[in-house]
């Protein structure tokens, strides 16, 4: 069993998404891993993608030993749209449908933006933002032939409303996944098809820290300027996904759903406050 994970059945229901099939992009690491733990955890019929097949097997194995249940797995580059539409039939014709659609591949790197090559540039692009359009639509027209309603999800970041410095293209592909649920929400409404996300701010994996941080120093005098105190986990993005994946979520579509601990938020001056005009006493207040 994962040492940190959501413990979906302590929130929703054992069987809640039986009968339901989910295919999860990048479903082999970080958030995604934990994202297929619930859902199998929760009845779901969970397929997953990624190019790293030692990962994708490593997951199946894993859930096999905790849950006792099979899941899928598809090798896939969704930067590549001809890959893509192998992947998407290939379930379809296993399947026989897909009732949610949750993009969570993603790339990222650190750098300052003059320095950036268009090929770096390019390669983030066409992983986190084309990749989603090609994998959101292969599924989507057939979801609009068949009159289905699907549902999905995808996982963007704060960064795609407050900036990205030093991570030009992964904000830039953000911003564009975050719009481009707003604007499909709106077009594909129509069709009863929902799409949503979940936006977290940084979120602390092992993955993420040789990538992006230097050392836990840096961490720690950030995590101190977030309102609730520290970044998300991964097991945090977790419960987000499977609300908007539930009933509960059915009249909720072209939504962003930060969890990000308030790391977006204005910063508070609540502590200059106390510092020069001490507040007065509460509880003397109310007696």
């Amino acid at each position: 069993m994962l040492e940190k994970r959501f413990s979906a059945r302590d929130v929703y229901k054992e069987d809640l998404f039986k009968g339901k099939t989910i295919l999860l992009t990048g479903g082999g690491s970080g958030i995604g891993r934990l994202i297929a733990d619930s859902f199998v955890e929760l009845g779901g019929d969970v397929i997953i993608t990624s190019r790293d097949e030692e990962k994708l097997s490593k997951t199946k194995s894993e859930i096999q030993k905790d849950w006792k249940k099979d899941i899928t797995y598809y090798i896939c580059d969704i930067s590549d749209d001809k890959s893509v539409k192998g992947m998407v039939a290939s379930v379809f014709k296993e399947k026989g449908n897909i009732d949610i659609l949750i993009n969570n591949a993603g790339a990222n790197s650190l750098r300052p933006t003059e320095a950036l090559t268009p090929v770096r540039w390019k390669a983030i692009i066409d992983t986190v933002l084309n990749g989603t359009y090609y994998v959101t639509r292969e599924v989507g027209k057939r979801w609009i032939k068949a009159k289905y309603p699907g549902n999905i999800i995808n996982v963007a970041s704060t960064t795609g409303w407050t900036g990205s410095p030093f991570m030009a293209p992964s904000g830039a592909a953000k911003a564009g996944i975050i719009n481009l649920g707003k604007t499909l929400g709106s077009e594909w409404g129509r069709h009863g098809i929902r799409i949503n996300d979940v936006s977290p701010g940084p979120v602390f994996t092992k993955g993420s820290f040789e990538r992006l941080w230097l050392n836990e120093d840096i961490i720690d005098t950030i995590q101190k300027k977030v309102p609730l105190g520290k970044f998300p986990g991964p097991e945090d993005i977790v419960g987000s996904v499977l609300f908007l994946a539930s009933p509960a979520a059915l009249m909720i579509t072209g939504a962003s759903l930060a969890v990000d601990g308030g790391e977006s938020l204005k910063q508070s001056f609540g502590d200059l406050v106390d510092q020069f005009r001490p507040r007065k006493n509460v509880d003397e207040e109310i007696l």
